[in-house]
């Protein structure tokens, strides 16, 4: 991710929620990062707010 989330020395699972405010969607992405591993858990969206 931009933030450098992957690079961290963590041993530890973290959950991480990613806001997507696009041109015309509102989506939300939960990840699970795990030793430098990326999991979706779920992601939806709102095609009508938005741009």
């Amino acid at each position: 991710l931009a933030y450098g989330l992957d690079k961290q020395n963590s041993k530890t699972s973290e959950k991480i929620a990613v806001y997507d405010l696009g041109g015309g969607t509102f989506d939300i992405t939960i990840l699970e990062l795990n030793s430098g591993v990326f999991e979706v858990k779920s992601t939806n969206g709102d095609t009508f707010l938005g741009g």
